[in-house]
């Protein structure tokens, strides 16, 4: 069922939120971290939430609005999509600059990185508080049908599915030893 595909995939998010985190706080005390893993992990988020996961989500909320009437919290979720997506580019850009050997101070950089995490938490905190809660209560099996024959066969993911793809072997290396 879709609602657990989601929920599934916001599981993947949290976890790699839970490295982030453990970033940040290195940096906060002024130890190094590895921005490649940063990267990998900015890139996934960015990749998947951008090409399968938000429009997958978009694609519920559409139906549900058509079948049950607007429900004021999902109406905004498109545009909260669009807003995450400039987020976490603007956080890409800064960290593209970093390993491209920009100086940006670490406060900076810890600053951004705090930003783009809290946002990102605030978004998947709020879809499964508030949102999936709403269509667990009232989508039927056969509304889940209709979204999954319209969204059509499950998404290969890149990092946590069967085959972990080239550009994600550094970042699962790096969660089987942390």
């Amino acid at each position: 069922m879709l609602g657990e595909i989601i929920s599934r995939e916001h599981s993947y998010m949290v976890r790699l939120l839970v490295i982030l985190d453990q970033k940040l706080n290195r940096l906060k005390q002024e130890q190094s971290i590895n921005y490649l893993i940063v990267n990998d992990i900015v890139s996934y988020l960015q990749r998947h939430s951008e090409l399968t996961h938000h429009p997958k989500e978009d694609l519920i909320y559409g139906y549900f609005i058509e079948h049950y009437g607007h429900e004021h919290k999902i109406e905004n979720l498109a545009l909260e999509h669009k807003q995450l997506s400039e987020t976490t580019q603007e956080f890409a850009d800064l960290l593209a600059m970093v390993l491209q050997d920009t100086v940006v101070p670490n406060d900076v950089f810890a600053q951004h990185l705090s930003h783009f995490i809290h946002q990102q938490k605030k978004h998947l905190d709020f879809e499964e508080r508030e949102i999936l809660p709403i269509l667990k209560q009232n989508f039927t099996e056969q509304d889940w049908e209709a979204v999954e024959a319209l969204w059509g066969s499950e998404d290969v993911d890149p990092l946590f599915g069967q085959n972990i793809e080239k550009e994600y072997q550094r970042l699962s290396e790096f969660m089987k030893t942390d």
